[in-house]
């Protein structure tokens, strides 16, 4: 069995750190509606890269799975977003006596691992557009 990588790339750790900056030092409503998707997506692969998927959806996993699902859909991720459209779906069984949010979460991570969404390089797209507010939010 092969092992699949586990980690963020410089590009995606650059926004999340950048995008992270800026909403924590603004007022509330500082990013842009295109950087505040951009940071869904960012934080969820993080997340998801670094093993702490269960920690970033425990709040409402189900509100997150949503949230990430439009936020990689506008960054071009398809795969993904079918991943998370299953995983809301899953949630939505368990309260009919489904699989819980533990099980759900722990098959998305899985599926996640394998997928053949190049995040990194569809979050460097993305950025073009929003490439000028990220250079700021790094100097300041």
């Amino acid at each position: 069995m092969t092992e699949t990588w586990r980690g963020i790339y410089p590009i995606t750790s650059f926004v999340l750190e950048a995008l992270g900056r800026k909403r924590d030092a603004g007022p509330a409503g500082a990013l842009t509606a295109r950087e505040q998707i951009l940071l869904i997506a960012v934080e969820f692969w993080a997340a998801a890269a670094h093993g702490t998927l269960h920690k970033h959806l425990e709040a409402d996993p189900q509100t997150g799975l949503v949230e990430a699902q439009l936020a990689f859909g506008a960054i071009g991720a398809v795969r993904i977003v079918s991943l998370l459209r299953v995983a809301v779906e899953d949630l939505e069984d368990q309260a009919g006596g489904g699989q819980g949010a533990d099980a759900v979460i722990n098959q998305l991570d899985e599926r996640l691992a394998r997928t053949d969404d190049n995040v990194d390089d569809l979050v460097a797209r993305y950025v073009g557009a929003t490439e000028e507010s990220l250079v700021s939010a790094s100097t300041g």
